[in-house]
């Protein structure tokens, strides 16, 4: 297998309340997915606080739910109907149930492409102009400072995974105790239109600017639709404001009327995000994927981070490999290592004899960079 065997194809991502897992699975079996990985993860909300006892040192400003992420493959023509068809099933459009986005990118691996059924189907406004914001810091809170940021400018529903990172902790030696390999991932759906702008406010807040603040950086999505429910608890009205957004969210069939500023001036901000990188995501059963990163490292990749993913097959064949687990090496590398770094991880399957893996590309902006005056 060769580095120019990749495909396009369609990736589909659900962030889902736990409890509605079970039928999420139902409804993408039905439609031929044959596999489907699933994430552990918690979505973070404002708790509006409504009583002294709230306002006490102990009592939390924000809220925790579980969560599943779920991730499928479709054909790239047929991605935005199946994403229309779950969000319409699943009620996503109801505040608090879940999110949903699909984006582009190219596959690489042994895995055949099913036939899959995607019904035409209406959900109402369903938005193109949606960015992921990605953010990998060591497990220490400031995971939860950005999450409480990204809440407070009412820009969207965090969702917080766990991962263990490699790459400069490797190379400190004994040195390396005094870094944690522990990694919080948050994921961040924003307008595009704010994307650059919030990127910079959240490194600043966060702190990302600092020596070991970790990193951020964007991925392009191709349509999505957002969780509106940024807070829960005591409430006064009938409706939040995050409710009357998303309701003129649907009047204007986009989200490009809230366009703000931040810093009270962002002329030094570009329009558009500059994807200068690529996020090589190598998936494979547990335990297997150091070798994998190692040799990417030394073909130039500053590291990964390694999340666990449980894979459940629907295929009648591949029963007994169901809820196997597997891990996702996430890199986010320069588009000029793009190759070399496919290559690499290339050659270590070929000498291994393996293929159980499958690599996946898609673009991404610079994942340290802050967004300057000239």
């Amino acid at each position: 297998m060769q580095s120019n065997d990749f495909k396009e194809i369609c990736r589909i991502t659900i962030m889902l309340h736990h409890g509605l897992t079970p039928n999420a699975l139902t409804l993408i079996e039905k439609i031929g997915v044959k596999s489907v990985m699933v994430e552990s993860a918690r979505t973070v909300r404002l708790f509006e606080k409504s009583s002294i006892l709230d306002w006490m040192p102990w009592s939390n400003n924000t809220d925790d739910s579980p969560t599943d992420i779920l991730r499928f493959t479709t054909p790239s023509d047929i991605g935005e109907k199946v994403l229309i068809s779950l969000a319409k099933a699943l009620e996503l459009k109801t505040p608090g149930r879940g999110s949903i986005y699909a984006q582009t990118l190219m596959e690489l691996g042994h895995r055949e492409m099913h036939s899959i059924v995607a019904p035409d189907e209406s959900v109402g406004t369903i938005f193109h102009d949606l960015t992921m914001i990605t953010g990998i810091q060591t497990k220490n809170g400031r995971g939860e400072e950005i999450s409480t940021v990204a809440l407070q400018l009412g820009v969207g529903v965090p969702t917080v995974g766990i991962g263990k990172g490699t790459g400069v902790r490797d190379r400190l030696g004994l040195l390396r105790i005094t870094i944690s390999p522990e990694k919080e991932l948050t994921y961040l759906m924003v307008p595009s239109y704010d994307a650059n702008g919030l990127q910079n406010l959240l490194i600043k807040k966060g702190k990302l600017n600092k020596p070991g603040g970790g990193f951020i950086y964007q991925t392009p999505i191709r349509v999505g639709l957002a969780d509106p429910l940024l807070r829960i608890g005591h409430q006064e009205h009938t409706a939040s404001m995050e409710q009357v957004i998303a309701a003129i969210d649907e009047l204007k069939a986009g989200t490009s009327w809230r366009k703000r500023q931040f810093d009270g001036d962002a002329s030094h901000l570009p329009e558009k995000t500059n994807y200068t990188h690529k996020e090589i995501s190598f998936i494979c059963p547990a335990d297997h994927s150091d070798d994998y990163v190692h040799a990417a490292m030394e073909v130039g990749a500053a590291g990964a981070t390694m999340t666990s993913l449980h894979c459940i097959e629907f295929d009648k064949e591949n029963a007994e490999n169901n809820n196997t687990l597997y891990e996702n090496a996430i890199m986010c590398v320069p588009q000029n290592l793009e190759e070399k770094v496919i290559e690499a991880i290339l050659r270590v399957a070929e000498e291994k004899g393996e293929t159980d893996w499958f690599i996946q590309s898609i673009p991404a902006s610079s994942i340290y960079a802050t967004y300057t005056k000239k």
